[in-house]
């Protein structure tokens, strides 16, 4: 059995994730500001009033695969088979894949008042967020069942569960100094979802008989879709609101006299609301029977049994989903050029974490970082960061897992393995944004002042004030 089966097949389509782009955070790009709305996308008497982004999407991008069968995924990726003679079995070992992706098709943002900072934004993003959790066992008896000549059962070892959403995000943002140091934002989103998938298998056994050459499995547990896989409606991808929903993002920052400075923040806590045409499958999928099982269409065979015990429990109706929402701190202090960032980030419904410490070089209008993040998957993500940024222009480029997706470049030029080892992850993300407008000035400062210097009020204040012939 060494083509990929049916479950893992959903696993990658189904495939919340831990990426965010922390190499922005404290980055004041029209970025950070819409993720973290306390923040200033503007500097008083330097930048212009509306930043925008003119319709050129930032795009973020990532992906991760850890666990105790990690080598098994790049086989899997680059070759189409699983190869499970390394992969550990019978101790209840699980195995974690991500992806994420986060686009901002629209950012724009206007100072309102120059006083106390008050600033306005409005931005429409596209997101997709996914994470399962896989045994070893999973991995393994698609290959080959004969891995489990030891094992007479192996009840509870196919346990899965994992989720996928995606969904449009329209957003309006408002933030405000309430003082020199204190600084508050929020954000408040409406939300079409576009498609979900959750899965989770409570009950699971199979049971090998070699001498007869017979394979007994058994699967129970749950799967919401609002879609058939076999007939997606790329309709769906529209915000026609069929599958509304609402989030809101809060948090504040602070800058302490010794220059210390905290940020802090509750993120995307939401939900969406399914309409009642999606599927829920509650399924019983026990004592499947597998004959001659050592037979090269004894894989097909399998796939054919469950799909059918599933489908036969099919039921439309509707239900909510939470968003993956955040609880983060990023804590900071500048050292002239260098600017160090320590940011926790924690999934408040969901399982993961991240430690995460980036280090951010100014050189002139340039921004260079390189960053460390720890997951509580199990592993670390080496990234890197280059930005050209002033007052009024920023672009940015980099990857969070830069190590890692130039290994996954240099592994695809490759016809066979062997491939590289550990985790395999990849990250992209690439953004724009412009200010134009007028030059934002402090009152006392200014060169404009509204009212004063139109055309008609030039000419009667030069009446006033021109010397009288004598």
């Amino acid at each position: 059995m060494k083509r990929t089966f049916w479950l893992f097949s959903l696993l990658i389509c189904a495939a919340p994730v831990m990426a965010q782009q922390f190499n922005l955070y404290n980055s004041r790009t029209l970025y950070d500001v819409f993720e973290n709305p306390s923040q200033s996308a503007y500097q008083i008497d330097t930048s212009r009033r509306i930043a925008f982004n003119f319709f050129i999407p930032t795009v973020t991008i990532n992906a991760a695969a850890s666990g105790s069968a990690k080598e098994a995924f790049k086989p899997l990726i680059y070759d189409g088979v699983v190869n499970g003679d390394n992969i550990a079995i019978g101790e209840n070992k699980f195995n974690t894949i991500t992806f994420n992706t986060n686009t901002y098709i629209v950012m724009l943002r206007w100072l309102h008042t120059v006083k106390k900072s008050q600033e306005i934004g409005l931005s429409w993003q596209v997101r997709d967020d996914a994470r399962i959790k896989a045994t070893n066992e999973t991995l393994a008896i698609f290959d080959d069942y004969d891995l489990f000549n030891n094992t007479a059962s192996a009840k509870g070892l196919f346990n899965n569960k994992g989720y996928n959403q995606s969904y449009h995000q329209f957003s309006l943002s408002y933030r405000q100094d309430l003082n020199k140091r204190l600084s508050i934002g929020a954000k408040g989103s409406m939300l079409s979802g576009i498609t979900y998938t959750s899965f989770k298998v409570i009950q699971s056994d199979v049971v090998i008989d070699q001498e007869q050459d017979i394979l007994d499995v058994s699967m129970v547990g749950n799967l919401r879709t609002s879609f058939k896989f076999d007939n997606f409606d790329s309709e769906s991808i529209k915000p026609y609101f069929k599958n509304p929903g609402l989030s809101l993002t809060a948090g504040g920052s602070y800058k302490f006299r010794n220059g210390w400075f905290v940020m802090g923040n509750l993120k995307d806590i939401g939900f969406i609301k399914w309409n009642k045409n999606s599927y829920e499958y509650n399924f019983d999928a026990s004592n499947i029977e597998i004959i001659n099982a050592s037979n090269s269409s004894a894989d097909n065979r399998l796939t054919d049994s469950l799909d059918q015990r599933i489908s036969n429990s099919i039921t439309n109706r509707s239900y909510f989903s939470v968003l993956n929402g955040k609880a983060e701190v990023l804590i900071n202090k500048n050292y002239g050029n260098y600017q160090p960032n320590l940011i926790l980030s924690k999934s408040i419904f969901y399982d993961g974490a991240d430690i995460v410490l980036t280090n951010n070089y100014h050189y002139r209008n340039f921004v260079f970082t390189a960053s460390a993040d720890y997951n509580t998957s199990k592993y670390l993500a080496i990234g890197s960061q280059l930005m050209v940024k002033s007052p009024n222009v920023e672009f940015f480029i980099g990857s969070d897992q830069l190590l890692k997706s130039l290994e996954i470049i240099k592994d695809i030029k490759r016809d066979t393995g062997p491939y590289s080892s550990g985790y395999t992850g990849m990250s992209f993300y690439m953004g724009f944004g412009l200010k134009f407008g007028r030059i934002l000035e402090h009152p006392a400062n200014a060169n404009f002042i509204p009212g004063f210097n139109e055309p008609w009020a030039a000419r009667f204040f030069k009446g006033i004030f021109r010397k009288k012939d004598k």
